[in-house]
């Protein structure tokens, strides 16, 4: 399954320096959509690497698409910003980088970060994005309607659902259309429908702070993470605290400085990693992985996905002769120092189509073709 999201946000918000910071680039356009595919941090590839000395590690990636900064009225269609929006409809997730530190004073005194109003800004141009969207269509599914196409008539009353909540100012989510009415109406694009992450821009110094509940705030960024995090909740989306000033830096390091300078200051993981988390988390994926000579590699699977389809995310041919898998919980092969021990231990188990697939599971599948 290929993840991609959009990052979107106001100008100034430093989000193409997070953008090249995450995906270790050193230009990208402010004037165009920039895409980029990264490999996501997951120490557990190493892990297996040391157990059966494959000849190759892959990671599963994200692709992220940088999108030049909003402006008032690009959902109108017309102009930069209309084609921007427009080059969102395929991504999974929308990701909106938000300003959490002032900037600084250039003789007008120091201009305050104000997240929320920028958070509502742009959440106004996707819903006036999606109103117009889903009102054109209207124009011709009402008709049909009218004329007692059934089929018609059922995408009238979705469209309908779907505009009522935005006039409300909520999103389409918030509409509460099942997942095969979504499938319906999935040719539209529709911006609102889709799972998103905000994203607090922090300065660096606020870092420890945002994640100690103990440590000094004197740019009081917990109350501004709190204002975003019931932003979140309101709107059904994750929250990630990111510093892209901290990604650039940490981006020009090696693996192990990188590491260190992550210690110094009392955190446990970069700013991509809690991004993808979150993203993972709003799409409802997991990861499960796979060992052996050739190679050890991750997979990404949406949550409650049987083994036949996590097959299928490997090889059609795969999910088509499908007969069992062999799973081990990735603690369990840990605990039990290699594939041979965890079946010896009774950690390593037979499952059929019917098995749901588990975060971390380390898997085998037998096929036949």
């Amino acid at each position: 399954m290929n993840l991609s999201v959009g990052i979107i946000g106001l100008p100034g918000v430093g989000k193409t320096a997070l953008f090249n910071a995450l995906t270790r680039r050193s230009t990208s356009s402010g004037g165009r959509s920039t895409t980029a595919t990264v490999p996501v941090p997951d120490e557990r590839l190493d892990v297996l690497a040391e157990m059966v000395h494959p000849k190759r590690i892959v990671p599963t990636g994200v692709q992220f698409v940088d999108v030049a900064g909003l402006v008032k009225g690009a959902s109108q269609e017309g102009g930069l910003g209309g084609r921007f929006l427009s080059q969102l409809q395929s991504v999974n997730a929308l990701a909106i980088v938000l300003r959490c530190f002032p900037l600084p004073d250039l003789g007008f005194g120091a201009e305050p970060a104000q997240p929320l109003t920028e958070l509502e800004s742009i959440l106004l141009e996707l819903q006036l994005s999606d109103l117009g969207r889903i009102d054109r269509r209207l124009e011709r599914t009402s008709k049909a309607a009218r004329s007692r196409d059934t089929q018609a008539q059922r995408e009238e009353s979705i469209l309908l659902r779907l505009r009522d909540a935005l006039d409300a100012g909520r999103s389409a989510r918030s509409a509460g259309i099942s997942e095969s009415e979504a499938e319906s109406v999935k040719d539209l694009g529709l911006l609102t429908l889709k799972p998103m992450i905000f994203v607090a821009n922090v300065a660096e110094d606020d870092l420890p702070a945002a994640f100690d509940p103990v440590a000094p705030d004197p740019g009081g960024i917990r109350s501004i993470l709190d204002g975003l995090q019931a932003a979140a909740a309101e709107n059904d989306a994750e929250l990630a605290v990111i510093s892209a000033q901290l990604e650039a830096e940490l981006a020009e390091l090696a693996a192990e400085d990188a590491a260190e300078y992550l210690t110094s200051l009392g955190l446990t993981a970069t700013g991509l990693s809690r991004f993808i988390a979150a993203a993972y988390r709003e799409l409802g994926l997991l990861t499960f992985l796979t060992a052996g000579e050739p190679e050890v590699r991750a997979w990404t699977v949406r949550q409650g996905a049987r083994a036949p389809e996590a097959a299928g995310a490997i090889h059609s041919d795969i999910q088509r002769g499908f007969i069992r898998v062999e799973v081990t919980p990735y603690d369990r092969l840990v605990e039990a120092g290699s594939p041979a021990r965890a079946k010896e231990q009774g950690f390593t188990r037979l499952e059929g189509k019917d098995y749901v697939m588990r975060e971390g599971d380390v898997v085998y599948f037998r096929f036949s073709v």
